[in-house]
This record gives structure tokens, sequence and C-alpha cells, in this order.
């Protein structure tokens, strides 16, 4: 019973030494859904060259007022930045014991290197998609439970209008 505890403990570590590895030689950034920042990364994938070689894709009608866009799914993708391999985890996860069941998602962005002002250049990239996309519009609220944003409510007025 000890040798086998021993050889269970001892196939850890390969994993182990791997992880810290990671760890050591890798920056990463976390952005989660109840941060606007979450919203602007979606933007900025929108305008980025190898969103068309994902092969899996979630569509979005929340982005810009626009009909239909398309963004990576829940799991793992790679993509090349300023000549760095880029990883990216999307995680998506529902709470179903509240009485008002939430969707959680979060996104984890990992590279290699130590520096962070190359963080800091990624993250700028995306803010700057962001402030080069605002478009001075008018939101309509509703009170249900708590005030939420209608989203593209200047289309259904168009079409119940016409």
């Amino acid at each position: 019973m000890i040798i086998g505890g021993i050889s269970v403990y001892l196939r850890a570590v390969p994993a182990r030494i791997w992880a810290w590895i990671i760890d050591q030689t890798t920056m990463s950034i976390t952005v989660k859904d109840d941060d606007a920042a979450f919203r602007w990364v979606k933007e900025w994938f929108l305008e980025q060259h190898f969103l068309k070689r994902v092969r899996r894709l979630d569509v979005d009608t929340t982005l810009r007022g626009q009909g239909v866009s398309l963004i990576p799914a829940p799991g793992q993708h790679w993509f090349w930045r300023a000549g760095r391999p880029f990883q990216v985890f999307f995680y998506r996860s529902e709470e179903k014991d509240a009485m008002r069941p939430r969707r959680h998602e979060l996104l984890f962005f990992r590279t290699l290197g130590r520096k962070q002002v190359f963080l800091w250049q990624f993250v700028n990239e995306i803010v700057e998609c962001h402030r080069k996309n605002i478009a001075v519009v008018s939101y309509l609220y509703v009170y249900n439970d708590g005030w939420t944003r209608v989203e593209s409510y200047v289309h259904a007025w168009l079409i119940l209008w016409f």
C-alpha cells in the first residue's frame, strides 16, 4: 500500500514540473464578464483576421448593435499577435441554483514572456479598438427587478413603425 501511494504521488510530479515551467515562462490576463472590458475584447475579436480561421464559434447579437456577429466559442483557441503565440481560454458556466439563473463567462489570455510592457500594449490595442468603434447612441433601459439595457431597440422601433 505504501509503494502504491508513492507511485501515485510520483505520477503527478511531471505534471507539476510542467505547470511550474509554464507559470515561470508565460504571462496571462483574465477578463471577467462583469467588466466592461469583456465586451471590448469581443469587439476586438471582430476586427481580427485570425477570427476567419476559428472553427468553434458563437453567434452574438449584442455587439455594436449589429445583426449577427461570430465570436470564438467556449474552449481553447490559438492565434499569433505581434510575433507571439497567444492562447485564449473562453470559459462559460451556468448558475442553476439561484432564483434568477445567470451565465458566467471568462476570457483567459496567455502568452510567452515575462515583461508586462507587451501585455500593456495588447490591452491598449483593445482599448483603442473600443474607442474607435464608440458611436454616440442613445440607450433604452427597462426596470425588471433591476435596470437592464435593451439592445438594438432602434431596429425594433423601425420595424414596428414601417
